[in-house]
């Protein structure tokens, strides 16, 4: 009977959760004197409503006088109960529905369509089933705690089994279930999560294992390119069940995200296998520019939402400065001045040697800043350091040993190439490598061909050269960026007349090119050669009447401008890392949500020499949250070089500013700071991790249940899936109710009073 009054005080005090419970104990108390208070006059009370309405006679009927009482009475017992000051402690025991942690997979593979030719996503049919009896059936056996994996971001799902199932709580779990495609995920790390959780972890896969769909797997573009230059874009693409041709464009993209196309080809798919698709295209002007790769969507493929891929295209506006020093007139020297000057990536300058040793010079005759190119162009060499410094490409053709010999330009050419990064290329001549007697020179240790024990200095016959194996790779002999079709031009470029002798390759260098004929020590006699020298890089070539390839030509295309073209690329190299300061980079142009961002910058000194001595603080602002700060020592593997990562969370917009320091002086910059190369801004696509792999991974989904002790089924088939019972939970609770402090006491209180008025009102007596 106390209980029964207990729990309807509980009722009348606004305490219901506690109704329902097992009551162990319940004590009562009270302000002072006010049990006293309430037992007193409530009697009082009693008696006053029962004085009051018994002589109140005016027609009313004995029905209306107990309401009008009760009503009276009532109302001053709550107004007692409320000034008695009454509470009770009580000792509660709760029974509870065993936990289950129901975990969602909300990441971006869930927006894919459920099967080929679904109208509905998966996300969508995991809420269907839910909202069909699923969420109703677990709410009938369990205390259902559900939790996302992280809308719309790629995510690791054994990670957020363990998070949700081990995160905060009141109980343990007594049961857990995923509701997921098992897309991206990887079988094992799931089995080595589930022996981490602390319930029996059961499955439901929703999507379909097999479907037909093309992948856009990944986009790959140099680090930069040239202004107006030929560029290579290459698509990697996956056909899921799906065969024929697939077109594939790339577009360039404006700041605001119109889309022009600038380029397409055409692949043939395989199903169930990878292929290639390479866009070739002319390139912007200077800066850094935004494209789109995208393939063309087909009537019977899973989803477009993975056939397109984003990246950011650095490209230059500098121009290769090429110094052409060649000791008399030739052909040579006319074609390849000829080819370099029609390239719109190059300056060229030459000098050459005219009857009378006169010395005579073509090109620009000063620098941006004002200064003479060459102050002395009469003696065929630059006099300085400094005025050779000024190219990034040297090119030595018939020189002989003599006019390195004066005024130290031995070591001028040394320090160009190993210490401030400068190409240099030697061609074939009369008077160069054996014949010209460069054996044991500074110059002959620069190059990358040995030629000092050949009898015959000359190749006298016309042949035809031959690309090297490994040649084939080198970025300065891609005629074509095809490699079938590279090799196909190699192989039929017009003959040469000629060349020096070399008798070998040092080791570390790259054979380029052979004779088509001719051996040395049961090796096709070596063409040309080129390795990394210190900073720079240094190519030697035995031909100097590549000019037939000009003349002789019966292509379209002038492979003899395109080789020469290359070749100055190669040799000139990358243009942000030359400066004190060089310009930040970032490694990968494709940049995604979730996925790791690399980025670097180099610093040197004005002699060329890595600064190891400095540190840089790189700032990441994204679109939306707190800035990234990272700051970076010298890599000790690539001295100068400074680097960080950081994994983007957000897509749009992300400006990357960069600051260099002296370490120990954090006030003065280690070097002059350009604003453009200090900050860049690329732009950070949305995550497509998830998206590259478009079939649903029930066998994971599977592995993962047998591993942690439950069930796995389809989601067609959840009402056969079998759940732990688990057994209910028994909480003790100790819970103090504030009766006289009741908002429904005094609720019950005003609403007496409102009903005892009302009744009073119409029958007249008020």
């Amino acid at each position: 009977m106390d209980h029964l009054v207990t729990r309807f005080v509980l009722l009348i005090a606004g305490a219901w959760d506690a109704v329902g419970a097992s009551i162990a104990a319940a004590t009562w108390t009270f302000a002072p004197g006010g049990e006293a208070l309430l037992g007193i006059g409530a009697a009082l009370a009693l008696v006053l409503v029962i004085v009051v309405y018994r002589r109140t006679t005016e027609g009313l009927t004995p029905r209306a006088r107990l309401m009008l009482g009760a009503l009276r009475c009532a109302a001053l017992v709550l107004l007692l109960a409320m000034v008695s000051g009454a509470a009770v402690s009580l000792d509660l025991v709760k029974r509870l529905k065993p936990r289950l942690v129901l975990v969602v997979d909300d990441s971006a593979s869930m927006a894919l369509p459920h099967a080929d030719r679904a109208s509905s996503s998966r996300g969508d049919t995991a809420a269907a089933a839910l909202a069909d009896g699923l969420r109703a059936r677990l709410d009938d056996a369990f205390a259902v705690d559900e939790h996302g994996t992280g809308a719309g971001a790629t995510q690791d799902l054994a990670v957020g089994l363990i998070g949700a199932a081990t995160g905060a709580a009141t109980r343990p779990p007594a049961a857990i279930l995923v509701i997921s495609d098992g897309a991206a995920l990887g079988a094992a790390a799931l089995e080595r999560a589930a022996r981490e959780l602390p319930a029996p972890v059961s499955a439901l896969a929703v999507g379909a294992d097999a479907v037909r769909d093309v992948v856009l797997e990944r986009v790959q573009v140099p680090s930069f390119v040239w202004a107006e230059d030929r560029a290579l874009a290459t698509a990697e693409l996956r056909s899921h069940d799906v065969a024929g041709d697939a077109t594939v464009r790339l577009f360039a993209v404006t700041a605001d995200g119109a889309e022009k196309e600038v380029a397409s080809t055409s692949v043939a798919l395989v199903a169930g296998e990878a292929a290639l698709a390479r866009i070739e295209f002319r390139t912007a002007k200077p800066g850094l520019w935004r494209y789109a790769m995208r393939v063309d969507a087909r009537p019977d493929e899973l989803s477009a939402d993975n056939n397109a891929a984003a990246f950011d295209l650095d490209v230059r506006g500098e121009k290769i400065r090429v110094l052409f020093i060649e000791g008399q007139p030739s052909w040579e020297y006319k074609f390849v001045k000829r080819a370099l000057e029609a390239d719109p990536a190059i300056d060229f300058h030459g000098l050459v040697r005219i009857p009378e040793q006169d010395w005579f010079y073509q090109g620009r005759p000063r620098r941006p800043d004002g200064k003479a190119v060459l102050v002395e162009a009469a003696k065929g060499f630059p006099a300085t350091l400094d005025e050779l410094a000024y190219f990034d490409v040297l090119i030595i053709g018939d020189l002989e040993r003599k006019q390195f010999e004066q005024a130290d330009r031995y070591a001028m050419v040394e320090a160009f190439v190993t210490g401030l990064g400068g190409g240099l290329m030697t061609i074939g001549g009369f008077h160069v490598y054996g014949d010209g007697q460069y054996q044991d020179t500074p110059v002959a240790r620069l190059l990358p061909v040995a030629f000092g024990d050949e009898r015959a200095k000359q190749l006298v016959n016309r042949f035809n050269v031959r690309v090297a194996g490994q040649g084939l790779l080198h970025p300065a002999m891609q005629l074509e960026y095809d490699p079938a079709a590279n090799q196909r031009a190699w192989n039929e470029l017009p003959w040469v007349e000629g060349g020096n002798a070399l008798s070998g390759v040092k080791p570390g260098a790259t054979l380029l090119l052979t004779h088509d004929s001719l051996r040395v020590r049961n090796a096709p006699r070596p063409i040309a050669a080129a390795w990394q020298r210190g900073n720079g890089r240094v190519l030697a070539s035995a031909l100097d009447g590549t000019w037939h390839w000009g003349m002789a030509r019966t292509t379209e295309t002038d492979y003899h401008q395109r080789f020469w073209g290359l070749t100055a690329r190669w040799l000139a190299g990358d243009p942000r890392v030359k400066k004190p300061q060089g310009d930040l980079i970032a490694e990968d142009p494709s940049l995604e949500v979730g996925k790791p961002a690399r980025f670097h910058m180099t610093v040197r000194s004005p002699e060329g020499d890595p600064r190891l001595d400095a540190a840089v603080e790189f700032t990441v602002m994204p679109p939306s949250g707190g800035p990234v700060i990272a700051r970076a020592k010298a890599d000790p593997r690539v001295p100068g070089r400074y680097g960080f990562a950081f994994t983007p969370a957000v897509a749009g917009e992300h400006a990357i500013a960069a600051v260099v320091t002296t370490v120990g002086d954090a006030a003065e910059p280690a070097a002059p700071a350009a604003p453009a190369a200090a900050t860049r801004s690329w732009r950070v696509a949305p995550a497509r991790a998830e998206l590259l792999r478009p079939a649903a991974e029930s066998e994971a989904l599977a592995r993962l249940a047998a591993a942690g002790g439950g069930a796995s089924a389809p989601l067609s088939a959840w009402r056969d899936l079998p759940l732990p019972a688990g057994d209910p939970t028994l909480v003790r609770e100790a819970r103090v109710v504030a009766v006289w402090q009741s908002p429904v006491l005094f609720a019950l209180l005003i609403l007496c009073l409102v009903g005892e008025w009302l009744m009073r009102k119409r029958r007249g007596l008020s």
